[in-house]
């Protein structure tokens, strides 16, 4: 189940608009309910708030996650390096 304080951590990363990439990574994967039929946006965003729990579609969230703060970490990285900024951790290294 989705704690309040791990949606905060979540939401900060993937935002408001994250159901539709959750269900393509649950089609992907090849995870339906119980009935056969594919996740609708409201079961994601009930088991997002912490309403349902549902260890797959968790998952998926999870791996959104992960390739959504990686992705974010690249781009941040790159501007620096273009704009010739040097990271705190790279400079504390040097002391």
């Amino acid at each position: 189940m989705i704690h309040k304080r791990q949606r905060e951590e979540l939401r900060k990363v993937l935002g408001y608009h994250y159901a539709d990439e959750v269900l393509y990574i649950l089609n992907m994967r090849g995870v339906t309910s119980r009935k056969g039929t594919p996740y609708g946006k409201s079961m994601i965003r009930n088991v997002y708030n912490g309403l349902n729990e549902n260890k797959k579609i968790e998952s998926a969230i999870m791996e959104l996650y992960i390739k959504k703060r990686k992705e974010k970490e690249e781009t941040f990285n790159a501007r620096n390096q273009v704009l010739g900024i040097k990271r705190k951790d790279s400079i504390k290294k040097k002391n």
